[in-house]
């Protein structure tokens, strides 16, 4: 809980435990008192939520009863500081169960900068929209290596990106500044395309990507408009999104239906990152602008969770700017038959989802899916190399911010791991990489058989080049 938070609950049960005493009066009054300043203080300086209603409640309750402890009856000022105590129990619960949660700080040597960008496409047409004609049109967040500043940090999700429920996490603070200048030292910088799951949305990976843009990438995450579950524009309009469900729930479909969607909604995916990527890199072009010649738009990656994951290896299969990509505990269906040689891969993989492996929480249809799956991928690792890491005690939602929703497990949906542990994992994994397969490096966790972790399995296979294939095929083998 924030202090203020915290302090107001704890002068809220106080008050409540005089009034049932009652025998000191004029504390009462100054418990109250106390109790009100604070809860001022809470909603200006820290902001109310919706978790903290029954202490509200029990402060309303309660407050009148103090200022009058000599004039009311024992038996209403004891039931009074009974309801009181009961409601400020009930809303720290809540407060401990969805909590005011931290982004675990980066650790690279840049601060943090990023930027909200509307961007319309006017090429395309939006198929999945109300108008007939209408362009495409996409809310794109980058996050990036900074110069020092004061300016504001940024929320971890804007106000009318939330619902009643969720609108607490608008005043949740992340380690990012709002529109700071980029940093200059280490420019230009290689960029890296986030893409969110399945009806999931641009800041689900704040964890992550804030971890890349400390270590001096450039990372533009994209709302995909009407698979994203909420997009809202400058213009007021909020858009929901459409995705069938048929993905999140294959047992109620086919795998042939399941594949058809999850296949042409990859096309509209792969085209909105090219799209951003070009606008990047006109950005990066502008003389006098604040982008200029700070973006290496050449040197490109990609990366996603579940089906984000496919959408940045296809990506990467057909871009020749996009030199690696990583898909964290997603399938792959055409995504991963497109794939070359020379398309460095990185795959995360939940330990029940490991090769021949299929979850008992699964259907037929979805073990289907998932046996086809992985047999694709397991035959383009041996023919182009990558790494497969499996997490044991993972689950499918430790690879985003979810864990961090609630410590109650059946909330946040995470596995046996705990949340600082799986993002400590997943960061060190994804910036290896990157830092592998776009700047050359070579990082000693993927030259080892040992792990650092002790929940992960890591599998490599030798990459294999274009004059290599090509050398294999004119003798025939």
């Amino acid at each position: 809980m924030r202090p203020f938070e915290l302090c107001f609950v704890v002068l809220t049960a106080v008050t409540a435990i005089s009034v049932w005493i009652g025998r000191w009066p004029q504390v009462g009054r100054l418990l109250a008192a106390a109790a009100l300043a604070v809860a001022v203080f809470h909603g200006m300086i820290e902001g109310a939520r919706w978790q903290m209603i029954p202490a509200y409640a029990a402060c309303a309750l309660i407050c009148p009863v103090a200022w009058k402890t000599s004039e009311s009856k024992s038996q209403l000022r004891m039931i009074t500081a009974t309801l009181a105590l009961l409601m400020t129990a009930g809303g720290m619960s809540l407060s401990l169960l969805l909590p005011m949660f931290t982004l675990p700080t980066p650790t690279g040597p840049y601060p943090i900068g990023t930027s909200i960008l509307y961007f319309k496409d006017s090429k395309r047409i939006e198929d999945a929209g109300p108008i007939d004609g209408a362009a495409r049109e996409l809310m794109v967040q980058i996050w990036y290596p900074a110069e020092a500043s004061q300016n504001h940090f940024a929320r971890y999700r804007e106000p009318r990106e939330t619902d009643a429920l969720s609108f607490y996490q608008s005043e949740i603070l992340t380690n990012s500044r709002l529109d700071v200048p980029m940093a200059h030292m280490g420019a230009p910088f290689p960029v890296i395309l986030f893409n969110h799951a399945w009806r999931g949305r641009r800041t689900n990976d704040t964890f992550l990507i804030e971890e890349l843009a400390s270590h001096g990438y450039v990372v533009a995450s994209i709302d995909h408009t009407y698979n994203a579950n909420l997009v809202a524009f400058p213009d007021g309009r909020v858009v929901h999104g459409i995705a069938p469900i048929d993905i999140d729930a294959p047992e109620n479909s086919t795998a042939e239906h399941v594949r058809a969607i999850w296949d042409r909604e990859l096309v509209k995916s792969v085209a909105d990152q090219r799209f951003v990527l070009d606008r990047l890199d006109e950005m990066n072009r502008a003389t006098g602008t604040p982008w200029f010649g700070r973006m290496d738009t050449n040197r490109a990656g990609a990366i996603g969770h579940s089906f984000g994951g496919a959408a940045a290896t296809a990506l990467c299969a057909e871009d020749p700017r996009v030199h690696g990509s990583v898909n964290m505990d997603g399938w792959f269906f055409d995504a991963i038959r497109e794939r070359g040689p020379n398309q460095p891969l990185l795959v995360m993989e939940a330990y029940t989802n490991q090769v021949g492996e299929v979850s008992d929480a699964g259907g037929k249809v979805e073990a289907n899916l998932d046996a086809t799956d992985f047999a694709d991928l397991e035959s383009s690792l041996h023919r182009f190399g990558g790494y497969l890491v499996y997490v044991k005690g993972a689950s499918h939602e430790d690879f985003t911010d979810q864990p961090l929703i609630s410590p109650l497990r059946r909330l946040s949906h995470r596995g046996a791991i705990p949340a600082g542990r799986i993002q400590k994992i997943a960061r060190t994994y994804v910036v290896a990489f990157f830092d592998k397969s776009l700047r050359g490096g070579d990082p000693e966790i993927f030259r080892t058989h040992s792990s650092l972790f002790s929940e992960v399995t890591l599998d490599t296979w030798p990459a294999i080049t274009s004059g290599a294939i090509s050398s294999i095929a004119s003798n025939g083998q």
